[in-house]
C-alpha cells in the first residue's frame, strides 16, 4: 500500500498525514451518513476505527448507503463495513461491535483510546448518551442531524447545535440535551438548512444529502485531528 496515500500526502503534507495514522475514530451508525464518513476517513489515512451498529443490510439501503452491495443483503452491517474497508486497505484496524448503542454500550467504550466520535444514529436517547459520554471523557464529537426527506447536498454544513434551525430532529435534540444539562455550544453537528421536503412515517432518502453529510463530517474530523 505504499502508493495509496501519495495524493493525500501531496495535499496535506507528511507531518499532518502522520498525525492521522495513529488516531482512532469511533463511528456509531453505519448508514448513509456514517458509512460515507467511515469510508472517507479510511481512504484519507485514519488507520484505527471502532464501529458500532446493530442493523443488517436491506435492499432498501442500497440506493444511498455506500458501504454495501447486493451481496451484503441480510448480513450484519458492521461485518460488511469492516470487510469493505479492509478490502480497500488491509492494514486498517477495525473493531466491530454488533449491537444497538445504549447506556450498556458505554461501559465497553472505556476499554479503548478514542480520539474522535462520529454520532450517525437516529435515536435521540442514544445520541444523548453518546454526547454525554464524549463530553465527560473530553473526547471530540460531531453529531449528524436530520438528513432524510431532503434533496440538496449543497445545503449541508457544519455548525454548533445551538445555531441549528428548520430541522425537527435538531429541535428535539436541543430540547433533550438542555434537560440533561448539556451546553449546546459544546456540540458540533452536520446540519441541512434545506428542511424536509416531504413528511411521512417512512423517511424518504437518496444518496446526495446523507453522503454530503458524511463527507462534511469526515472533513471536520480530519481538520480537528490535524490540529486546526
Amino acid at each position: 500500500m505504499t502508493q495509496m496515500y501519495d495524493r493525500s500526502i501531496l495535499l496535506i503534507g507528511e507531518e499532518d498525514f502522520a498525525k492521522l495514522n495513529n488516531k482512532c475514530v469511533l463511528v456509531v451508525g453505519l448508514g448513509g451518513v456514517g458509512g460515507t464518513a467511515f469510508e472517507c476517513l479510511a481512504r484519507s489515512g485514519i488507520k484505527n476505527f471502532l464501529i458500532i451498529d446493530f442493523d443488517v443490510v436491506s435492499e432498501s439501503n442500497l440506493n444511498r448507503q455506500i458501504l454495501y452491495t447486493y451481496s451484503d443483503v441480510n448480513q450484519n452491517k458492521v461485518d460488511c463495513a469492516k470487510k469493505r474497508i479492509q478490502a480497500i486497505n488491509k492494514d486498517i484496524n477495525v473493531i466491530a461491535i454488533n449491537e444497538r448503542f445504549s447506556e450498556s454500550t458505554i461501559t465497553k467504550l472505556n476499554d479503548y483510546k478514542i480520539d474522535f466520535i462520529i454520532d450517525a444514529i437516529d435515536s435521540i436517547d442514544a445520541k444523548i448518551s453518546l454526547v454525554k459520554f464524549a463530553l465527560d471523557k473530553n473526547i471530540r464529537i460531531i453529531s449528524s442531524l436530520g438528513m432524510a426527506n431532503r434533496l440538496d447536498p449543497s445545503k449541508v454544513t457544519i455548525m454548533r447545535l445551538d445555531k441549528t434551525y428548520n430541522c425537527p430532529l435538531a429541535k428535539k435534540f436541543r430540547f433533550e440535551l438542555r434537560k440533561n444539562g448539556v451546553n449546546l455550544k459544546d456540540v458540533m453537528c452536520a446540519f441541512s438548512s434545506e428542511g424536509p421536503v416531504r413528511k411521512g412515517i417512512v423517511p424518504a432518502s437518496m444518496m446526495m444529502v446523507p453522503s454530503s453529510a458524511g463527507l462534511n463530517i469526515a472533513y471536520y474530523v480530519l481538520k480537528c485531528l490535524k490540529g486546526e
